[in-house]
């Protein structure tokens, strides 16, 4: 069926969540060894990472870029 996935999606075609790696904030992802230059293209989420708040972060492979969550889902 289709193109043939990496073995990394096979738990998304399975219905499985995606879990993302969890910080307070970027300098403990970094006291991790989880660095923006180490892992472009990678998210994050940091429970207190932008103005005390949740948020997630992208890696655009130089600094981590929050991304604020706008307003609940409905």
């Amino acid at each position: 069926m289709g193109k043939d996935l990496p073995r990394g999606h096979e738990k998304i075609r399975s219905g499985e969540q995606i879990q993302f790696a969890t910080f307070t904030n970027v300098a403990a992802a970094a006291a991790a060894g989880v660095t923006a230059a180490q892992f472009p293209r990678r998210m994050i989420y940091l429970t207190t990472g932008l103005a005390g708040g949740p948020c997630v972060a992208f890696s655009d492979g130089t600094v981590w870029k929050a991304i604020p969550f706008a307003a609940n889902a409905t």
